[in-house]
């Protein structure tokens, strides 16, 4: 049996999927963070070996049945970031062959129909990728970019308190943010995170703040739609650099932000970006980044064949591999990170 391998690596969880090369999925793993920026080079090619080894496991496989492994890495930033993982991959018994990328990539290979076009992730932070037909690609933002789960967080909260203090409006977010987190005041929540260092995650904060906005409250709705432009802006600044106003491209979102948060910041991305590109085909990905990863893997076993990936595809959605990645969860199992 010969397989092909795909690795989302990430910093919050690294996702690992294997399929035969005709497109059956067969097995997935799990586990953490797996950003050699974090773990070091030994300790992220552990945390893959490890997740690979799960999916190896339930499809009933060993490693010398894989093929090849196409890994989209968070921390896989600039030039020189990619030899050394490799080095450490190899190291660490990997012999098939390895494609490795940033993690940006994903998205363009999992959610456009033709495995190319753009791509704008909105999870714990953001990033834009594009990949061209003939194969050339880029990418930006994460590292460089205040966004994402972090940022809206923080604006929610900046709300919560300067609606107390009178600098702010009024906003729903203070009662709901209040009854999620048991404090009676405002000034107690403050004191409870600036003394006694209980700090909000976007954990708490998001869900609060996208399900208020939901609701209506301008507060909220203003903080979404601001981000929605700015995830917005990532797309059509690669539309204007590569010159695809009048071209019909797929543009595709994932991500948290996007998938587990309701309607209204993908409604705000695509008015936004059609606005500069009319043709784009705007696309909220149903596929989660590994899907890419696993694409990318068989594309170098078999070629960019449609019936594969729609096989792919079929094989994924029946098995339900990926309900909670893709905001399926359990109830208390999602949120909007």
């Amino acid at each position: 049996m010969k397989l092909a391998v795909g690795v989302d690596v990430g910093n919050t969880k690294t996702i690992a999927a294997v399929c035969d090369l005709d497109g059956e999925l067969r097995g997935v793993g799990r586990g953490g963070c797996g950003n050699w920026e974090e773990l070091g080079e030994t300790g992220s090619a552990e945390v893959i070996t490890d997740v690979v080894g799960q999916a190896l496991e339930a499809a009933g496989a060993r490693r010398e049945d894989v093929s090849h492994v196409h890994m989209g890495m968070a921390g896989v930033d600039w030039p020189d970031d990619e030899p050394r993982m490799r080095e450490a991959l190899t190291s660490a018994g990997w012999a098939c062959g390895l494609t490795l990328e940033n993690d940006a990539f994903l998205t363009v290979r999992a959610g456009a129909p033709e495995g190319h076009g753009i791509g704008v992730t909105a999870g714990t932070g953001i990033c834009a990728a594009i990949v061209r037909p003939d194969g050339e690609k880029y990418f930006y933002g994460g590292f460089t970019d205040l966004g994402g789960g972090i940022a809206t967080g923080t604006q929610a909260f900046q709300a919560v308190i300067r609606a107390d203090d009178g600098r702010g409006r009024p906003t729903a977010l203070t009662a709901a943010l209040l009854r999620v987190t048991g404090h009676g005041s405002v000034q107690d929540l403050v004191y409870d995170v600036h003394r006694r260092r209980n700090y909000l995650s976007g954990r708490v904060l998001n869900p609060v703040l996208f399900s208020t906005a939901a609701e209506g409250d301008p507060v909220a709705v203003e903080i979404v739609t601001r981000f929605g432009c700015e995830l917005a802006l990532c797309a059509t600044n690669l539309v204007r650099r590569y010159g695809l106003a009048e071209k019909d491209i797929a543009v595709v979102a994932s991500g948290s932000r996007f998938v587990k948060t309701g309607p209204l910041l993908f409604d705000v991305f695509r008015s936004d970006v059609l606005a500069v590109a009319p043709r784009a085909r705007m696309i909220l990905s149903d596929q989660p980044p590994v899907m890419g990863a696993v694409r990318g893997a068989l594309a170098a076993c078999v070629g960019e064949a449609e019936e594969v990936w729609e096989t792919l595809a079929r094989s994924a959605a029946e098995g339900g591999w990926f309900r909670g990645e893709m905001g399926e969860a359990e109830e208390g199992e999602g949120d909007a990170e």
